[in-house]
């Protein structure tokens, strides 16, 4: 997945079958394809969608340009948003990637499209084809896991349901609304 959001370009990825023996060194050499890349590693089971990725990008841009970001990395202040956290280091325990984790989603955000391109051919040098499904809530076990990862009951999904919505529907809307949530609270 890539698209444009406020003068920058994003990249999702999903794959099925990484392999991470040290996530913090990945990330490095993730990052040093291109200092310009603003990249994270997620948990591909708490991804709810493209939208959630492309919504917490918009609102991490916004917060991170505006008065008053909450970090000083833009790469950081995604990861805040995509975790709908507002400490740090909650986000990286809620979304941070283990050496057990075998399915994950690369993000990233930069200004330039081909540094995205580059960082897209190391990453599936590093971690084989990619498989963007991931990103999908396409199973009842990942859309549970992501209620309660998240915090959303059965109850509020059913009380935030406009007509014909699928339980999929509802709960990507209900994780974006709690991202965006982030840039009112203090």
């Amino acid at each position: 997945m890539m698209g444009e959001i406020d003068h920058h370009f994003l990249l999702g990825l999903g794959f099925r079958s990484a392999r991470i023996t040290d996530p913090a060194k990945t990330l490095r050499r993730l990052r040093s394809v291109s200092g310009e890349n603003q990249v994270q590693l997620i948990k591909a089971e708490r991804v709810a969608g493209p939208e959630h990725l492309r919504f917490a990008a918009r609102n991490a841009l916004h917060s991170f340009n505006g008065k008053n970001p909450r970090s000083n990395s833009l790469a950081v202040e995604y990861l805040l948003f995509l975790s709908c956290q507002r400490q740090i280091s909650r986000a990286i325990s809620f979304l941070g990637v283990e050496p057990s984790d075998t399915r994950v989603v690369l993000v990233a955000l930069s200004k330039s499209r081909e540094h995205l391109h580059e960082l897209e051919n190391v990453s599936k040098s590093l971690f084989g084809e990619s498989d963007d499904n991931l990103m999908e809530i396409g199973s009842k076990q990942k859309l549970s896991g992501l209620q309660h990862s998240f915090g959303i009951s059965k109850v509020e999904m059913e009380a935030a349901r406009f007509q014909g919505e699928t339980d999929a529907q509802v709960l990507k809307r209900l994780v974006v609304e709690r991202s965006a949530l982030l840039s009112i609270q203090g």
